[in-house]
């Protein structure tokens, strides 16, 4: 990783530039901590333009909303301290809880009301009649910091951010099209470390381009066109994972079963392997879907005409049809550019939707408000338990901690990085109060005294790998050596102000070890449950005639959205394999299966005299019993009952043709549940 890159120099440059005019704005103007400003600069600026702007405009709301909630609840509470901590505790809990039920950076204003209203309340809690002022002060140093840092990095050379979010999505589709290049050329039976990988860096993609749609929206109408060409494409590329997983899953089952594939079946891949390869995918999508449907119909015949078995039918047909849904996604995302054309004259304020129905885990989110509040409280009740006048920056501390590291599943490891940042920030504080800042006498010398440090910070924050510790080094070392009026930093504050932030920090890291912290499979597991839940919920519509396409469709999209909540985890912390595989793509299949058959063909099965109530019984108990305990696999029952089915209708089958898309759907639903079980032979029952 380089570090002196143009992005990176331009970026410390403008951000250092950023926080000394702050710092001096806020001097002149006579504001109580001007080395807030500089901290904010630091907080908000970002590598990109847009970014930049979209954290500062949500960063002056959630100080905003802090500071009336000091306001509004100081004036009862101040005069009982226990008090005022347990209503500051309570709402650093209750805005982190609705903090993280956005999943994008606009969760960011309700996490800072929460924590900016422990730094204003606190801060002088022992001078109540100066709290209206520091509110105020608050404010106006935040809003310093925004208008100084925005007005750099939106106006002296920007930073686009456009770039990135394009070449995020077309990442996207190039990682799952080289899967697929490899899955069609390369036989491995065995689970391949660098599929897995492919497979978790597309499940990451989807946040990343949520993140990047959120911030580039600032970008203005400009990057408009954009955002909605991305967010069309975002619909389709979703539908990537579980499409490449259900070519693999085929492919592996053709090998096991050492089932040689057709000279016209080879044929096809040929040729669809030729069209992926091809300059031009979207210009030559209708020849290759052409290809796929006659390999398709010639399976179908030599299926009717007794050349093909059953399973070998079905085994291709399902394999087509998954390469047909891939040239599909294809299609649409390279489609979309035109579709988008037709739409520019919306209107501009439209609001940006991606339509998916997100998982929220409320015991997670319940417990980490819980954590915080409790590291709160302990922060609070150890200050006055100490009467220690510089020990409010423990619950402070306590506070940001807590709220920062609340959507991590194991937080504890970032803050012993915060920590460990914080320890450096003291050294290089007390460094610059003893041997630097004595000789700074002017504004001018405390530039020169601070500039190549700062300037170093933001080539470390520019930096990727070592951004983190670079922002809470920048973030700390000016409210350690407090940048006052006089320029005269009092080592014996600095000290006690480390301290407390190393007290709070040990309070945050303790009580997070004990309530919050908890292993990515822990996390994994209740996406499964609920992902299974979820399943049962759909099956049971089905059911009674209730489901709709637009249910399935909407049971699809929350369903993807856990498989990307999963699949990283299980990578990072594997843990025994649960039935089904435990990642809920082959209960997407299952529920849509279900619905295909049951649903979309009940008129043809009714008029065959095809029951279908007993099995969709017995599929909904199994689910009901996986939802007790999610390592349960499908009874031999269950094995048997769909046996009997398949073999019923594949008879049936063979005297009316038509019978043939229902027969797949019910071959895919057994797939699912058993995915090594070889085709029944099984006698009917005589009638």
């Amino acid at each position: 990783m380089k570090w002196l890159t143009k992005n990176a120099l331009l970026f410390s440059v403008k951000t250092c530039i950023a926080a000394f005019i702050a710092l001096y704005i806020a001097l002149e103007l006579n504001l109580d901590k001007p080395a807030w400003s500089m901290v904010s600069v630091y907080v908000i600026s970002q590598l990109y333009s847009a970014s930049t702007l979209s954290k500062a405009t949500y960063r002056f709301l959630g100080t905003v909303l802090g500071g009336v909630f000091i306001f509004l609840v100081y004036p009862f509470t101040v005069t009982d301290p226990v008090l005022f901590s347990l209503s500051v505790s309570l709402w650093v809990a209750f805005c982190l809880y609705l903090s993280l039920h956005d999943r994008t950076p606009k969760s960011y204003v309700f996490m800072l009301a929460g924590y900016s209203a422990a730094i204003m309340g606190f801060a002088d809690v022992d001078t109540p009649m100066s709290i209206t002022y520091t509110v105020i002060s608050r404010v106006e140093e935040i809003t310093v910091a925004i208008i100084c840092s925005t007005l750099i990095h939106m106006l002296v050379f920007p930073v686009r951010m456009r770039n990135l979010l394009e070449n995020s999505v077309n990442n996207w589709y190039e990682s799952a099209k080289k899967l697929c290049n490899e899955l069609l050329t390369v036989t491995a039976k065995d689970p391949q470390p660098e599929r897995e990988h492919i497979l978790v860096q597309m499940a990451n993609y989807p946040l990343n381009v949520e993140t990047l749609i959120t911030h580039c929206v600032f970008e203005g109408d400009s990057a408009r066109r954009l955002i909605r060409l991305v967010m069309a494409q975002y619909q389709h590329l979703s539908y990537l994972i579980p499409t490449l997983t259900a070519i693999e899953k085929r492919l592996n089952l053709l090998a096991e079963q050492q089932i040689p594939f057709p000279d016209f079946v080879s044929e096809t891949f040929s040729q669809f392997l030729l069209w992926l390869n091809s300059a031009e995918l979207s210009g030559n999508a209708q020849g290759i879907q052409t290809e796929i449907r006659a390999s398709q119909a010639r399976i179908k015949n030599l299926y009717e005409s007794g050349e093909m078995t059953p399973e070998e039918g079905l085994l291709f047909t399902g394999l087509l049809e998954r390469l047909q849904n891939f040239v599909h996604i294809t299609e649409s995302y390279y489609g979309v550019t035109e579709r988008v054309t037709q739409f520019t004259k919306e209107k501009k304020r439209s609001k940006i939707e991606l339509g998916l129905r997100k998982h929220i885990d409320e015991g997670m989110i319940l417990l980490s408000a819980f954590c915080a509040f409790t590291a709160t409280m302990i922060g609070c009740l150890f200050w006055i338990g100490t009467g220690w006048r510089d020990g409010a920056s423990a619950p402070m501390m306590a506070a940001v901690i807590c709220s920062f590291f609340a959507s991590l599943d194991s937080p504890i490891a970032s803050m012993k990085v915060f920590l460990k940042g914080v320890l450096i920030a003291i050294v290089i504080s007390v460094i610059y109060a003893v041997i630097f800042l004595p000789m700074a006498i002017t504004f001018e010398s405390l530039i020169i005294c601070l500039a190549p440090g700062l300037l170093a910070l933001g080539l470390v924050i520019a930096n990727p790998s070592t951004n983190f510790i670079g922002l809470i080094i920048a973030t700390q070392i000016p409210g350690f050596i407090g940048m006052g009026h006089d320029f005269k930093p009092d080592v014996l504050v600095i000290v006690n102000a480390a301290l407390s932030t190393i007290v709070g920090i040990m309070i945050a890291l303790l009580t997070t070890a004990l309530i919050r912290n908890k292993r990515p499979s822990w996390t994994a597991k209740r996406a499964l449950r609920k992902g299974i839940k979820e399943l049962l919920q759909f099956t049971s519509e089905i059911k009674i005639n209730a489901s709709s396409l637009r249910g399935r469709q909407q049971y699809v999209a929350s369903m993807l959205d856990k498989v990307n909540i999963i699949l990283p985890r299980n990578k990072a912390d594997p843990s025994p394999k649960v039935a089904l595989g435990g990642n809920l793509i082959t209960e997407i299949w299952l529920g849509v299966n279900c619905y295909d058959f049951y649903a979309r063909h009940q008129d043809v099965l009714k008029n065959h005299h095809v029951e279908t109530e007993v099995l969709m019984y017995e599929i909904n108990n199994y689910i009901k019993k996986r939802l007790k305990n999610i390592y349960i696999g499908p009874p031999d029952s269950l094995l048997n009952a769909l046996n009997q089915a398949l073999v019923r209708l594949e008879v049936l089958c063979r005297a009316d043709i038509e019978l043939y898309t229902p027969l797949f759907h019910l071959f895919n639903i057994r797939m699912a549940l058993y995915p090594t079980a070889r085709w029944p032979e099984l006698a009917l029952p005589q009638t």
